[in-house]
């Protein structure tokens, strides 16, 4: 990729005494996304309160990874031009992806270029993307935020379904072709609340279909005005790299923007801010349901379980909080809500904001027995009369129903054989994937134990020691082990069941030593067999 700029470089827009500069973002190709580049992303940025605000002194630019096709196209556009007046544009060129390239691996390259750059000049990063709405204000916000020493500024990251969102847009007359796209955070989220993906509506808690790795979790205070949302996904809007003494990328080699890549840079929670309010920054992202759809699918263990559903879709958070997928950060940041809403916090949110924070408060602590005994349960319904009797207990009659010796008695049927059961269990099923050889390196270790026979004899056959045999493998004694080092349980288990025999005939252990190198069979087939013959004859 190279860089061409449209207006002198600005040196030392970072030394002492100057306003460090931001550097807009942006990775795309086609002319789809050109198109929402132009129409949502640009237009945004240029309402009143946004880029127009930028002071002028810290000379910004906007970052652009392209193609020279699209980036020619771009110059003849209006709102591109209006773009040019108030940030310098730099033109990244990129090849167009084929069929093959995955498009989050081509989007990270764009990404690792553009954060280079903005490390190597200690300018303030804004990772943007073509399909993105910012409400006004949201630029003058990132620069006070900057101003105010924060490091990191992040936004939650949710999906709003584009086929019903950018209708409602245009027909509230936001949406005008040419023209800048002015509108506050409250008539965006009036708009965008109302419109959710179907991968979004799965993030629900209260809901039936709730998603099996909610990547976010919210809950309503008004549906469709209102929303409490936690969350392990955000959009890193700043990142000031002039506080940044190493660089790391390497998120971006095999991963995209927002997996580890703020933690290996910033990784402590006090460096990040995070955006609890869209009164203050808003912003909305678009994806097709035609492109990307989640059916809603009620889960009887999401609805109709009484006090287990809630447990059941606790674990579920739980699980995800402490998987290897999030990193020490996003942990850390997942118990602060953000309030997403078109009109004024008033005391009606403090029942869903109680009923939230407890139950984060609940994923975030380790699951007491008690928990652990509703999961096990809940799982297992429909699988025997015990689970049977104790679903029908707790989630049919209510726990607060349920005497408490009748459920210390159901714990204590679960402490002493259900648990102790399954424990075991997966211990066996460890050790059997263990000796099929399924397990890293002792898989090959075992596997080359396993076939040490056919293997020795193979290497003898490419070196022409002996003869190719082929792959007959019931022929010249494949089915059945021999008396050999090579077969040490096998002949341990002979020599005892003939110990008599070898005792009588140690005077053939010589020969073993001198045979075949110490691997051949102590005795030959013939003998062996003899003394089977006469060890059955004494038996008899």
């Amino acid at each position: 990729m190279s860089s061409v700029s449209t207006l002198a470089v600005v040196e030392g827009a970072s030394c002492e005494g100057h306003l460090r500069p931001f550097y807009f973002t942006v990775v795309f190709w086609g002319a789809r996304h050109r198109g929402y580049f132009t129409d949502l992303l640009v237009a945004s940025l240029l309402s009143p309160n946004n880029i127009p605000s930028l002071k002028r002194d810290r000379r910004s630019k906007f970052l652009i990874v392209t193609t020279k096709q699209d980036w020619e196209v771009l110059q003849r556009q209006h709102l591109f031009q209006q773009l040019c007046q108030y940030v310098e544009p730099v033109f990244l060129e990129m090849p167009f992806p084929d069929e093959h390239d995955l498009k989050m691996l081509v989007m990270s390259k764009g990404h690792k270029q553009v954060s280079l750059m903005a490390y190597k000049d200690e300018a303030y990063g804004v990772y943007l993307a073509p399909d993105l709405i910012l409400s006004d204000g949201s630029v003058a916000a990132m620069e006070r935020l900057a101003e105010q020493g924060k490091k990191v500024v992040l936004c939650v990251a949710i999906r709003f379904c584009q086929e019903t969102l950018l209708p409602a847009l245009e027909q509230s007359g936001f949406l005008k072709a040419e023209r800048p796209l002015a509108i506050s955070s409250r008539e965006l989220m009036a708009l965008a609340l109302r419109n959710l993906h179907t991968e979004t509506l799965r993030y629900e808690f209260d809901a039936a279909y709730f998603a099996d790795y909610p990547i976010s979790v919210f809950w309503w205070e008004t549906p469709g005005r209102g929303m409490i949302i936690h969350s392990f996904s955000w959009a890193p809007l700043v990142v000031d790299y002039g506080h940044l003494k190493a660089h790391d990328t390497s998120t971006f080699e095999k991963w995209t923007l927002d997996g580890d890549y703020i933690f290996r840079n910033f990784p402590e929670p006090s460096d990040v801010y995070v955006v609890n309010d869209s009164d203050e920054i808003a912003l909305v992202s678009f994806t097709k349901e035609s492109e990307l759809h989640f059916d809603l699918v009620p889960d009887p263990k999401k609805a109709n379980y009484g006090v287990l559903t809630e447990t059941y879709k606790i674990g579920l958070v739980r699980s995800l909080l402490s998987s290897d997928v999030m990193d020490p950060l996003k942990r850390r940041i997942f118990p602060q809500r953000v309030l997403l809403h078109s009109e004024p916090i008033t005391a009606t949110w403090d029942a869903a904001m109680t009923q939230s924070a407890k139950i984060v408060r609940d994923v975030c602590r380790s699951p007491t027995k008690e928990d652990q005994f509703h999961l096990d349960i809940i799982n297992e319904s429909g699988n025997g009369p015990l689970v049977k009797a104790i679903v029908e207990q707790l989630a049919v009659k209510g726990k607060e129903n349920v005497s408490k010796t009748g459920l210390r008695k159901f714990i204590l049927v679960w402490v002493l054989f259900i648990r102790p059961k399954r424990f075991f269990t997966e211990q066996i099923v460890a050790l059997e994937r263990l000796l099929r050889g399924k397990a890293s390196w002792t898989a090959s270790l075992l596997w080359f134990w396993r076939y040490r026979r056919f293997l020795w004899w193979r290497l003898k056959e490419k070196l022409g020691i002996v003869e190719e045999r082929g792959y007959r493998w019931q022929d010249g004694g494949w089915a059945e082990p021999d008396l050999s080092l090579m077969c040490p349980l096998f002949s341990i288990n002979w020599l005892w069941t003939h110990r008599a025999w070898v005792w009588k005939n140690r005077h053939l252990w010589g020969s073993w030593l001198k045979h075949n190198y110490g691997f051949a069979p102590i005795l030959s087939k013939k003998k062996r067999h003899q003394a089977d013959e006469n060890s059955t004859k004494k038996v008899v």
